[in-house]
């Protein structure tokens, strides 16, 4: 019955131009467009997205596309709203980097808990098999070291069964979504974190394309990332998402 009072309202407004655009306004949504990963449509950052984009009041079109295509699309306005990007000065002049960052995170080496003391060092790192995330960059001079024998993973959990099956000797991954993942696996008491450990941590930023609409929104998107990390919120969203409770 709703729907047909909305029809006929609208079908009525049509006869004064004035009303067009109220009646489009009242029944129809913003639609904002972003990409995530291959694969990972109810990820982590697709979770991110959704959150603001009810916060802002508009629809998500999502879909998936490798990295590199994601910032060429960002560039030319094809898409509006990224997550997870780090500052850099080459990308500085591409988009526009929403503040605060909304999340702040620590690489950390992880192995086998008999086995923690055996990478006290970054040279102690030689020699042995480290899984890696093969879209990943971590931290200089790791990246580029050519000396190591490091072992191309699809993501997190696979990282974690390899330890355990003595696949791989030692893994990188975000500390803050490691330690829950262990703890909804059940394995926290059989993997810790190596002596060694990177000292830098890297802080995320919400990006919208400068030929967005969102441009238009900027105090509003920086006030809501602003109350959502005062909240927890995003940290709340990461600790479920790894939990599995959503």
């Amino acid at each position: 019955m709703l729907k047909k009072v909305v029809i006929f309202f609208c079908f009525y407004l049509s006869f004064f131009p004035l009303f067009n655009s109220v009646c489009f306004a009242a029944s129809e949504k913003v639609v904002i467009k972003s990409a995530v990963a291959e694969g990972y449509l109810d990820g982590l950052h697709a979770k991110y997205l959704h959150y603001i984009a009810d916060k802002l009041s508009v629809n998500l079109s999502l879909k998936t596309m490798p990295f590199a295509r994601r910032v060429i699309e960002m560039r030319s306005g094809g898409l509006d709203i990224m997550v997870g990007l780090q500052r850099t000065e080459q990308r500085d002049d591409d988009f526009v980097y929403i503040f605060p960052h909304y999340e702040s995170l620590s690489y950390r080496f992880f192995t086998l808990n008999e086995k923690h003391a055996s990478v006290k060092s970054y040279r102690d790192l030689q020699g042995k098999y480290i899984g890696v995330n093969k879209w990943a960059k971590y931290f200089f001079p790791f990246d580029s070291d050519k000396n190591l024998k490091k072992y191309q993973v699809s993501n997190l959990e696979q990282n974690i069964k390899m330890l355990l099956h003595g696949r791989i000797e030692v893994f990188i991954h975000y500390e803050e979504s490691t330690i829950p993942m262990l703890e909804a696996l059940e394995v926290d008491h059989l993997i810790t974190k190596t002596v060694y450990q990177p000292n830098h941590n890297n802080k995320h930023h919400v990006v919208i394309s400068k030929s967005s609409s969102l441009m238009a929104r900027i105090p509003e998107l920086e006030a809501i990332i602003e109350q959502a990390v005062a909240n927890g919120d995003f940290l709340k969203i990461r600790l479920d998402h790894y939990a599995g409770n959503n």
